[in-house]
């Protein structure tokens, strides 16, 4: 395996503004290229190391999305239920129509609309109900998602993609669905039978202390700069609030774990099944309509649509891209990357503390993608 291009890359990503960068490939379930550069500190005196926490943000949505179809599996949950069986809140939604009308549902909003970014939800966390409910620092999953109805939705559920809280309402349908708390069942299910020993939704203090602090991008000089906000994760609203969309803390060392118990088709490297082969082919689908895979699809999402978790590659003559049809995955708000390909069993995850880079997203991400195809096809 010759990884010399990718060796390079990584190397100058310093000098591209990122302060930290880590990466992991794995294939057949062992890490076949393992990479650190930058530093742990803003002053950089102390380099980066398989120890540091890293906030992944909307990476955990393919966690969220792996640990409810674990559910389907068990016939705790369907992709046809409504999301009312589980959330009653969600019965009586509203949509917002032409000049700003709103009217009831044509159709109830169902568990595939979550999975899939197509319920009509966005990202809004100004709304009145949500800044009531954020007053309470004991908030929980199951208060976020309810709020969220009090808001009309932006469209007819599975008419249109929007990229919103769907995954966050998900985790609490996880909880009613298992009966646990969503953090607790993750831990259960997944965290703990892996070894992700490094992996949460809310950090003690001593993993406090060893999450990197975040950087800004300034796109026009192509640095970072460190945020006002350090470390914090702005997404994990509460301490009760499970974020299913944005919520995990993790080492690059764990989360790989993860990535390529997907890429062998939900058989963890230690032998644990997470997840069963004819599942995780579900999530290599895409399920968006035409109408709204143009909402998805374009840029960097040339012939890719979404699945049940993120992005799924369709047409790599639009693409560009050496990786094969149905590879999937999903990024994150500081710059991860997270990669699954069964048919040859390669994970990818890539870890970084960046935000507002479409750099990132734009260059770096696809020559991640296509240096680790070249290198895997020479061997």
């Amino acid at each position: 395996m010759n990884f010399e291009k990718l060796e390079a890359l990584m190397d100058t990503l310093p000098v591209c503004g990122y302060p930290v960068a880590d990466l992991s490939v794995t294939h057949h379930g062992k890490e076949v290229f393992r990479r650190m550069v930058g530093y742990a500190d803003t002053e950089r005196t102390v380099p980066v190391s398989e120890n540091d926490l890293f906030w992944i943000f909307s990476c955990t949505k393919i966690a969220t999305c792996a640990l409810a179809l674990k559910l389907v599996e068990e016939g705790k949950l369907s992709l046809d239920d409504e999301v009312a069986k589980y959330l009653p809140a969600y019965g009586t939604l509203f949509v917002r129509r032409e000049g700003d009308r709103l009217s009831r549902l044509q159709s109830p909003m169902r568990i595939w609309h979550l999975f899939t970014m197509t319920a009509g939800l966005n990202y809004d966390y100004k709304t009145p109900a949500i800044k009531q409910l954020l007053q309470d620092p004991h908030a929980t999953t199951l208060q976020l998602a309810n709020a969220l109805t009090e808001a009309p939705l932006d469209f007819e559920p599975g008419t249109r993609y929007k990229y919103s809280l769907c995954h966050d309402v998900l985790g609490a349908v996880i909880e009613v669905a298992s009966g646990m708390r969503f953090a607790d069942y993750a831990q259960k299910e997944l965290f703990d039978p892996l070894g992700m020993t490094s992996t949460g939704f809310h950090p003690s203090p001593e993993q406090e202390k060893r999450i990197l602090p975040l950087y800004t991008f300034e796109s026009n000089f192509g640095r970072a700069i460190p945020a006002s906000y350090g470390n914090t994760n702005s997404y994990r609203l509460t301490d009760c609030v499970d974020s299913g969309g944005a919520g995990i803390f993790t080492t690059t060392s764990d989360y790989k774990e993860f990535a390529a118990t997907l890429a062998c088709g939900g058989l963890a490297p230690n032998g644990y099944r997470f997840l069963k082969k004819e599942t995780v082919e579900m999530m290599k689908k895409n399920y968006l309509c035409d109408a709204a895979r143009g909402d998805f699809s374009g840029g960097r999402f040339f012939g890719y649509g979404w699945g049940l978790g993120g992005r799924v590659h369709m047409e790599p003559v639009y693409s560009k891209a050496l990786s094969p049809v149905g590879e999937f995955g999903w990024d994150g708000a500081a710059n991860g990357y997270l990669l699954a390909d069964t048919d040859n069993e390669i994970g990818i995850f890539f870890n970084a503390t960046v935000r507002s880079c479409s750099y990132g997203y734009n260059v770096i991400h696809p020559r991640i993608r296509d240096y680790v195809y070249e290198a895997l096809t020479q061997s």
